[in-house]
């Protein structure tokens, strides 16, 4: 415990101030015989009474000369303050408090002098061979004899139980030095016996390693294995770099030189990220180029993806471009079994696919099925129709008037559209029914409306039949009107 010394200092006194003395008001003078206590705080707080005099008598507070004791009237005679008390609020009669700092000099200097002979002890310690003398017996898990009870030839291992201790030469007969030595042309050292092939994938290894993660690629390979050509040529099929990560070239022109697969489903995966890259080999490794690279099912955009920076086939697609000239990318998707395009599944952007007539569909924007356009392609090319039904006011009944399809072909049928040229409907929804020989081609929630006020309906894109094929007619019923129909009405269909 460590009392620090306070009062004594140049700081330490006790003032009053008095007003008109000489004609100055406020005027401070200082003043001796003033009672002063030690608080924690500020204001409020707990007050310290635990203090001692410099003649070692305990004291609950000071009291300032007045000058009668060889001291300057109003200054405060040295103190000890309480036990780890470095500072301390002062009130000198019941006045506001003010901060008394003790002499903490000496201790200051007295902690540095001895943080410096900790250092150096530190230095020598460190810098000492095994400074606490520790070996192998000393381990929590390590049990040995005694060191004149110990046989040569001995040598760490786990023992029954699970610890550590000294196996004896018979209990290592099945150890096989990995890199053995040659006595008269000869390896000396264990055989290994090949794995039971009865075990088949999920027997006996013929060799496990564990080695310590590093970030550096640069380190000594773990493993090399390859195979001889018939000529003799030693040929590295497979390596493990300084983590255990696999490289593998196969032995032949026509072979494959091993399968990856991604992170498994039972420890976290699958990956979420590229687990698998093929890549050129140059004499430079600075000059290798990634020609390959597979993504996980788990990557949030790009999940199964196959990346190339070549040219690739691929079941799914094959994304082309992005880099050349300025074009964007393209996902080829395949070849359909009808005309026209896509009208179910869900596409993206510049997903681009064949039609049966040879036509390239392009998706421009993504969605279920997403928005569509052609460039007509090959003999079967199917041109884009646009059909008009009008009316001059809007009346409820059945269709009357027939649009045809006029090629030899089946069209797909895109959207319907109804518009009101002169008044809009009030008091109710314009509602058509568009029909394919006679059959609703929309689900009745899903028909174009103008509704109450509107000018239009907008593209009804939702349709429960698309295919319109060759010699089969179109008619549009309306089936409601509002209040006061609408006039001028046009209803517009496209169809490709």
């Amino acid at each position: 415990m460590t009392r620090f010394w306070f009062g004594g200092s140049l700081t330490d006194w006790t003032f009053t101030s008095q007003d008109s003395i000489e004609g100055i008001p406020g005027l401070v003078q200082a003043a001796g015989g003033i009672q002063v206590t030690f608080w924690d705080q500020e204001t409020n707080g707990t007050r310290y009474e635990d203090l001692v005099d410099a003649a070692n008598n305990p004291i609950t507070f000071v009291v300032s000369s007045d000058g009668t004791d060889g001291r300057a009237a109003g200054t405060i005679a040295p103190f000890l303050g309480p036990d780890n008390v470095p500072a301390m609020w002062a009130e000198a009669a019941g006045g506001p408090r003010l901060l008394i700092n003790g002499w903490t000099g000496a201790a200051l200097m007295d902690v540095i002098a001895r943080a410096g002979g900790i250092e150096s002890a530190l230095a020598a310690h460190v810098a000492a061979n095994n400074p606490h003398r520790t070996g192998l017996a000393d381990a929590a898990d390590m049990a040995v004899p005694a060191p004149d009870a110990r046989v040569v030839g001995q040598v760490v291992g786990v023992v029954p139980g699970g610890g550590f201790g000294l196996l004896t030469p018979a209990q290592t007969s099945g150890a096989i030095l990995l890199n053995p030595p040659k006595s008269g042309g000869t390896y000396v050292g264990n055989v290994a016996q090949p794995p039971d092939p009865a075990q088949g994938q999920n027997g006996n290894p013929w060799l496990r390693m564990q080695a310590i993660y590093s970030g550096d690629d640069n380190l000594p390979d773990m493993v090399q294995w390859g195979s001889t050509t018939p000529g003799g040529v030693w040929v590295k099929t497979g390596w493990q770099n300084g983590n255990g990560e696999g490289r593998d070239a196969p032995s032949t022109a026509n072979r494959v030189a091993r399968r990856v697969f991604e992170y498994a489903q039972g420890s976290g995966g699958p990956s979420t990220g590229r687990f698998f890259e093929l890549s050129t080999n140059p004499s430079q490794a600075a000059q290798r180029e990634a020609l390959f690279g597979a993504y996980g099912t788990g990557h949030a955009s790009q999940p199964g993806w196959m990346v190339a920076t070549r040219v690739l086939a691929g079941m799914q697609g094959v994304r082309a471009g992005g880099n050349y000239n300025g074009l964007s990318p393209i996902n080829f998707r395949g070849v359909r079994t009808s005309a026209g395009a896509p009208t179910t599944g869900t596409w993206i952007t510049n997903d681009a696919v064949i039609d049966s007539n040879g036509a390239l569909w392009v998706c421009t924007e993504a969605g279920a099925p997403g928005t569509w356009v052609t460039a007509a392609g090959g003999a079967g090319g199917a041109p884009t129709i646009t059909n008009t039904w009008y009316q001059e006011t809007g009346a409820v009944g059945t269709g009357q008037y027939r649009f045809y399809n006029p090629t030899t072909s089946t069209l797909t049928l895109r959207s319907f559209v109804a518009s009101a040229g002169g008044t809009a409907p009030a008091g109710g929804d314009f509602v058509i029914n568009p029909r394919l020989d006679g059959a609703a081609v929309y689900a009745s929630a899903n028909r174009p409306r103008i509704t109450s006020g509107s000018r239009t309906s907008g593209l009804a894109t939702t349709l429960a039949t698309t295919a319109w094929p060759a010699g089969s007619y179109l008619t549009v019923d309306i089936d409601a009107v509002g209040s006061t129909a609408p006039t001028k009405v046009s209803i517009q269909m496209v169809a490709s």
